[in-house]
């Protein structure tokens, strides 16, 4: 396969999880990962498994997106929402803080939000405030950022 086809086949599988085609997805980036081993593949192989409610298998793309690039911050972040899902918020943290270090991060605002979630659970609202404060000056129109922020600034307002 050349490399125009196994970008078409890494497309195809982008278009398929889009639309919830998820098997074919799945069959698209496996194929496409044994010709050419690829963060961005493993990535989206484990946003299909984690869809497909395979969280395990999930998390291990995740981690072997990482491996080959350790300054990928999609998979991080992803890696930590997983974590943070099956209870293990420690872990959790480290992977998200980590997902906001990394030179490649499409989407920090999302990184900063989650962090922010995971302080309110942690009843630290003041760290919370202080990640989405960082969410919302990198996305000003971030609906769920701006819905907890209003949270947190009225639990935090006296009562009379």
């Amino acid at each position: 396969m050349s490399t125009a086809d196994q970008s078409i086949s890494f497309e195809l599988a982008k278009e398929l999880f889009r639309i919830g085609d998820f098997d074919r997805a799945e069959f698209q980036l496996r194929s496409f990962l044994e010709l050419e081993e690829s963060e961005d593949g493993y990535f989206y192989l484990g946003l299909v498994q984690n869809a497909q409610g395979k969280p395990n298998d999930a998390l291990n793309s995740y981690y072997k997106s990482v491996t080959l690039n350790h300054e990928y911050g999609n998979p991080c972040n992803e890696i930590g929402v997983l974590l943070l899902r099956m209870g293990k918020d420690k872990e959790a943290v480290y992977w998200l803080k980590k997902s906001i270090r990394c030179a490649k991060n499409d989407a920090p605002h999302i990184s900063y939000f989650n962090l922010a979630t995971l302080y309110k659970l942690w009843n630290r609202p003041e760290r919370s405030l202080q990640y989405l404060h960082k969410a919302l000056s990198l996305k000003k129109d971030f609906l769920e950022a701006n819905l907890l922020w209003e949270e947190l600034k009225s639990d935090e307002a006296p009562s009379s």
